[in-house]
């Protein structure tokens, strides 16, 4: 993919804006570390009735072993066994000299849906040091740029620091959502690895709006596909001083 065939694209774009005109244009990388996440899905589904005649039958009576409730229910006590195990398992029901709901299962009963942890799964991330966030994106489609300009100076070096683990199980539910067709979410992060940092382009613009005689910057952010808003108070803080007399 040719930079500069985007960067007229968008050239094109901006100049249509009412009152603005480009006075400069500029590429720049930016460093982006991808990070494989490793963590456990959770499946929610409506409870089937067996399972909420079960939970009911603990909430509201006294029972010992699964074959008592089996007798009750009037259900082969296999099944029985097998789906007590399940929800003792998944924290549903605890055996004390009964068996009794934990809250986890007051709760779900009363909404009346089941949720299950499935199997830990990884998936990757991408974090930005000069965002101080994750950013959403495919970072193989970016590497597919035929140039890769300069670092922008205050981005270099930057260090990553502490991740914020509520973004990522946010980000990871939103990609869930979008890519299974089950109901899934995520709760907790299990582990998180980093396994590369590539440079991400970046197409800036500088335009001037006569009317109000005002200087500001656009910039463009090849792995969301999207006008970066972080970005561009980025350069205003940095350089907009200078701008005016180097542009005007």
């Amino acid at each position: 993919m040719e930079l500069t065939t985007l960067q007229k694209q968008l050239a094109s774009q901006l100049t249509q804006l009412d009152g603005a005109k480009i006075v400069h244009d500029m590429r720049f990388c930016i460093p982006v570390h991808t990070f494989k996440v490793t963590y456990h899905p959770v499946l929610k589904k409506p409870m089937d009735i067996l399972m909420k005649m079960m939970l009911i039958s603990f909430q509201t009576g006294a029972f010992q072993d699964g074959e008592t409730v089996a007798e009750v229910l009037l259900v082969e006590p296999l099944f029985i066994n097998d789906l007590l195990n399940k929800m003792i398992k998944t924290g549903l029901v605890e055996k004390d000299t009964t068996l009794q709901l934990t809250p986890k299962g007051e709760k779900q009963l009363a909404e009346g849906v089941y949720e299950e942890e499935l199997d830990a799964v990884s998936d990757v991330l991408q974090y930005s040091p000069l965002h101080e966030s994750f950013l959403p994106g495919d970072i193989e489609a970016v590497l597919d740029f035929d140039e890769f300009p300069d670092e922008l100076s205050y981005a270099a070096n930057m260090e990553v620091g502490q991740l914020d683990e509520q973004q990522m199980i946010e980000l990871l539910t939103d990609q869930q959502e979008e890519e299974e067709e089950l109901n899934t979410y995520v709760t907790s992060i299990l582990s998180s690895e980093e396994i590369q940092i590539n440079d991400v382009p970046c197409l800036a613009f500088i335009l001037h709006n006569e009317s109000e005689d005002a200087l500001y910057a656009r910039v463009y952010n090849t792995l969301t596909n999207e006008w970066d808003k972080k970005l561009e108070d980025v350069l205003h803080a940095n350089e907009r001083a200078m701008w005016k007399e180097q542009y005007l």
